[in-house]
């Protein structure tokens, strides 16, 4: 037979016997038609493309990540993906989705049509993640996950990050979950630190996975529930390291996958993407055929595609031709046997397109100064603060301090170590407007606002000085939204992301040199990490163990009650 193109000279990976030997790879209409065992006659084809004795593995496939958080539009993000082997991402839009509702999800299923990656999506589950204490532009509830269900490219339900009320039975995550259950997809959990009677309910709902487990003993737990461990290795969360001890002493590693949850252009840039996942994976100790084999076989089987994640003939002819599988760097890519990538870049022809956005700033009044002072009586006032750990500080607890007054306002910004958190919904809705004192920060100086703030992505503002964070907050105002960066009175750095205040259309080497730039002024100002910025936008995040801040208030997130700010 004459095949459409013949890959010859492969070492072919065989997934199903762990074994590895001299293949030839032919493919028809886009699809795997045939792969040769030791002994077969040579095939041939219309094209016939010369591998080099280097590995045959299937195309990567990431179970769990968000395209907004690279802050790039879907074609740039592809673009940052194909060249690292990735050919396939399981991506829920609940980002974008909080911003502009259904309408987020249309441009989200319009944008990932027709690229080198194959996007499919998931519907957001938790839009807002808690809507009692968020407010979002358009909650989610039954009705509209229905309709999503029903859309072609989404295959289930976005992780279920409103896990306190999946064990508790609320209304809302019953009707949830419910749609899920009776399409028959799919369905994602976000469960940190669930254990006993808590997991097991969470389960029994339909829940099937986790990418939130960071210690060994909550992920030996959970697999022996029978729950997906969807390990994750992000540009702020680095849970394959930790996991990885355990990981090479399971006997079974058939509910394990791999993904990248948050990552951000300079990392997928310098470091790649699920392809450093598998060399991290080998380098400590894993053998790298389960290493791929995590990464495509075991991910397919997840999301229920059961068209890819090997090279079984039938299935979609995604490919990579791997020189080393100790130093797994793909040298070629193929999406449905064309050639999109080789030597590291992109081969697949862009089609540039021009793009309008609509405004997503609707502050229903403008920011005033007044917005970041704390009235109040007398010589000293206490207050609830949210206080950040020394050695993690995605994690707060609650403090009671106390602060003079001066002038009928709390002074916080000027008291060492104190600092100012303040949050105003900017979806035309309520029109709510939050603030609250912040201990251990560590933050110096200068005052950052920002609308990348997970996840209902409201107006943000962190700083010392109430004039900087007034400054910050209303030049941010004045734009789609973005990143606005104030220092001794002055912008410093501003970052403008039109595409509901989460994206722009730059390329992933632009925009690596844009967040270098940002990630330098928010280190001068005092915030820790690789990926301060990161940091910057969980500060919102109402299922963040266990105080956090939303436009509503302050917020006790294990118990899902709003905290007031005066302590009498």
């Amino acid at each position: 037979m004459l095949y459409d193109l013949v890959i010859k000279n492969t070492v072919y990976v065989n997934l199903f016997t762990h074994e590895m030997y001299p293949a030839q790879i032919a493919v028809q209409n886009g699809r795997i038609a045939h792969v040769t065992q030791p002994g077969e006659a040579e095939l041939t084809g219309k094209q016939e493309y010369d591998a080099k004795n280097k590995f045959a593995v299937p195309g990567l496939i990431d179970t769990h990540l968000h395209i907004e958080s690279s802050m790039m539009t879907p074609r740039h993000f592809a673009k940052a993906l194909a060249p690292r082997g990735t050919t396939t991402v399981c991506a829920d839009p609940h980002e974008i989705a909080n911003v502009m509702g259904l309408e987020g999800i249309r441009y989200m299923l319009q944008a990932t049509k027709d690229l080198p990656l194959r996007v499919l999506l998931l519907a957001p589950s938790c839009v807002p993640s808690v809507p009692e204490v968020e407010t979002s532009r358009e909650p989610f509830g039954g009705k509209e996950i229905a309709w999503m269900l029903e859309q072609p490219r989404i295959l289930g339900l976005g992780e279920v990050m409103d896990y306190p009320g999946v064990v508790a039975d609320t209304p809302r995550m019953r009707e949830v979950l419910r749609a899920g259950r009776e399409a028959g997809v799919f369905i994602q959990g976000h469960a940190p630190d669930l254990a006993d009677e808590g997991l097991s309910r969470y389960l029994a709902a339909g829940c099937e996975s986790d990418h939130e487990t960071h210690r060994v003993e909550e992920a030996l737990e959970k697999l022996r529930a029978g729950m997906v461990l969807e390990v994750r290795h992000a540009s702020n969360c680095y849970d394959l390291e930790r996991l990885l001890p355990l990981l090479l002493r399971l006997d079974c590693l058939e509910n394990i996958t791999f993904c990248t949850d948050d990552t951000e252009p300079g990392d997928l840039v310098e470091h790649g993407h699920l392809d450093e996942m598998i060399r991290i994976a080998v380098k400590g100790g894993m053998d790298p055929i389960d290493a791929v084999k995590v990464a495509t076989v075991n991910a397919a089987r997840l999301i229920r595609l059961h068209d890819r994640g090997s090279l079984r003939p039938g299935n979609l002819a995604d490919l990579l031709l791997v020189p080393d599988l100790h130093d797994f760097r793909p040298d070629e890519v193929f999406l449905g046997g064309e050639l999109i990538a080789r030597g590291g870049s992109m081969v697949w022809e862009d089609k540039e397109e021009k793009l309008t956005y609509p405004n997503t700033m609707l502050l229903k009044t403008p920011v005033r100064p007044e917005d970041f002072q704390v009235p109040a009586h007398g010589t000293s006032v206490k207050l609830h603060t949210i206080a950040y750990n020394d050695d993690d500080k995605f994690v707060t607890s609650l403090e009671t301090c106390e602060f003079p007054v001066e002038n009928g306002c709390a002074c916080i910004g000027n008291q060492a170590d104190f600092s100012l958190f303040a949050v105003f919904e900017r979806h035309g809705r309520s029109g709510s407007r939050a603030l609250a004192p912040v201990h251990g920060l560590g933050l110096v100086a200068g005052a950052v606002a920002t609308t990348i703030s997970h996840d209902c992505h409201n107006l943000f503002v962190a700083g010392r000085d109430p004039q900087e964070m007034y400054l910050a907050a209303s030049t941010l105002a004045a734009t789609g939204g973005g990143i606005v960066c104030v220092e001794q009175g002055r912008v410093v750095f501003q970052l403008e992301l039109p595409l509901a205040g989460l994206m722009c259309d730059e390329p992933p080497q632009v925009m690596a040199q844009k967040l270098e730039q940002l990630k330098k002024v928010l280190s001068r100002f005092g915030l820790p990490g690789h990926t301060p910025h990161m940091l910057l936008s969980s500060f919102a995040l109402a299922v963040i163990p266990a105080v956090r801040l939303t436009d509503r208030g302050l917020l006790d997130t294990i118990r899902q009650e709003m905290i007031p700010l005066y302590v009498d």
